[in-house]
């Protein structure tokens, strides 16, 4: 009897990840107010890094109107509430991003689809 030799599947083509630096930068696009740091650089011509500032800039001011939302009278739960989701949210870009993924966020995609100061 012969043996046959089970075939491993041929590997996926990898993914070409962004540089290291790229990726950090729209990192900083996550953490609040840490995304003026690339939007004033070079970088924010990159179309990884540019992606990731429009969407980043879109949390930030989800984030604002939460903020606010929590000061108005009987508005903290809902307030904390809303924070908490879009930190949830700002924690999904910053992973995307370290891992070199350029898709939108679940909520505000149709925002950041209308909303792209820096195209």
């Amino acid at each position: 009897m012969a043996d046959k030799k089970k075939r491993r599947p041929a590997p996926a083509p990898a993914l070409e990840l962004p540089p290291r630096r790229t990726r950090l930068l729209a990192a900083l696009c996550y953490l609040n107010v840490l995304i003026l740091i690339p939007a004033c650089t070079k970088w924010r011509h990159d179309e990884f890094v540019k992606f990731h500032l429009n969407q980043g800039l879109v949390v930030l001011a989800l984030a604002t109107v939460c903020a606010c939302v929590g000061f108005l009278p009987h508005g903290s739960e809902m307030g904390l509430t809303l924070t908490m989701f879009v930190d949830v949210l700002s924690l999904v870009g910053l992973v995307q991003t370290l891992r070199g993924l350029k898709t939108p966020l679940p909520v505000i995609w149709r925002i950041n689809r209308a909303f792209h100061p820096f195209e």
